[in-house]
């Protein structure tokens, strides 16, 4: 087969490969086949409300994708990937952010219409809010994915004794909960939507951080983050989801609510100055793009300068050690009177 037709046919047939992985983690057949040793498929399709024949299918291609593996007899179990990543009870389970996946099938087929139209035809935010059952599997399913480099993401943030962090956007506080071990003295207070608050006190009691972590009603658009106290501010994967003006604006009262010296943390994948490079950073774009109101995917020196408008002082971009995401910081002045610097991103850019 020629090599460009080959790699045509992999990226045309790529959305058959996901939804077969979508379809089975929403019927419930990797739960349903955990623990009991294999099952027919008619065993299977029957649990899982799925049609018979039209399910021995689905259990094929499971198979034949590597998810699923066919034992003697007819039967079928999970495969090693499934069995690890893809039963809800597995320590390391990844059902719920499978799951979300699988609802953005949808608004990614809007793509065409969101780039004609200059934002998403089909954004997600309201319907998250509106939908109690989508609300915590979208909390949730993050939380498992961010779980899987979230002390490698406070592995390279560096403050000085910090005692209080602000976590806006938390969602269920993943981050939070790595930077409160990596530093005993530090306490966090969530601020995220009033229904995203339960699951993010779960996901904290869980953790048995439940005295240092608190949790606060915050509409990130609009409300004060607060007054001048915290020496950290972090906001990890939410500037993506908003418009310049917004993102500017929570800068500033990010700013706002730190101690002079006192540190912002924005947190995300940021596209390179080619904006072409990296891959997944360049469909991310398309995805906020697709997903949210406003979005859009900046390269580091955009944020940079975003930071210095805020009011940020040395302004630097971190790499995340095996992770595709990058640390931007940047300073609260410490003179009472201060210009927003410019300086160069790439001069203070660790890799």
């Amino acid at each position: 087969m020629d090599l460009h037709f080959a790699r045509l046919n992999q990226l045309a047939f790529g959305y058959w490969h996901a939804q077969t992985l979508f379809t089975l983690t929403q019927a419930g057949v990797f739960d349903t086949l955990h623990g009991r040793g294999g099952g027919t498929a008619g065993e299977v399709a029957a649990a899982c409300g799925l049609d018979p024949d039209s399910g021995t299918a689905l259990l094929d291609a499971g198979v034949a994708l590597g998810l699923l593996r066919k034992l003697d007899g007819g039967r079928y179990d999970n495969s090693e990937m499934s069995q690890a990543l893809l039963v809800s009870a597995t320590p390391a389970s990844l059902v719920h952010w499978v799951r979300v996946m699988g609802r953005w099938v949808a608004p990614w087929a809007s793509l065409g219409r969101a780039l004609q139209a200059g934002h998403a035809v089909e954004p997600q935010s309201p319907r998250i809010a509106a939908d109690p059952a989508y609300l915590e599997e979208f909390i949730l399913g993050m939380h498992e994915y961010a779980s899987r480099t979230s002390e490698q993401v406070a592995a390279a943030v560096e403050l000085e004794q910090p005692r209080i962090l602000l976590d806006v956007g938390a969602g269920a506080g993943t981050y939070s909960i790595a930077l409160c071990r990596k530093y005993p003295q530090l306490r966090s207070t969530l601020l995220d939507m009033e229904e995203v608050l339960p699951v993010a006190r779960r996901i904290v009691e869980s953790s048995g951080l439940d005295e240092r972590i608190a949790a606060r009603r915050t509409d990130y658009r609009s409300s004060s983050f607060g007054a001048g106290e915290a020496d950290a501010v972090l906001l990890s994967n939410v500037l993506h989801q908003e418009s310049r003006d917004v993102g500017l604006d929570m800068l500033r009262r990010a700013l706002a609510a730190l101690k002079p010296g006192g540190k912002v943390i924005v947190h995300g994948h940021f596209l390179d100055e080619s904006r072409t490079a990296p891959v997944f950073a360049t469909l991310h774009n398309l995805s906020a793009r697709t997903l949210w109101e406003g979005g859009h995917s900046y390269t580091t020196h955009e944020m940079v300068d975003l930071l210095a408008q805020a009011g940020f002082e040395a302004p630097a971009a971190v790499a995340v050690a095996a992770s595709s995401t990058k640390l931007v910081m940047g300073r609260r002045p410490t003179g009472r009177d201060h210009a927003a610097t410019s300086a160069s991103p790439l001069a203070n850019e660790t890799p």
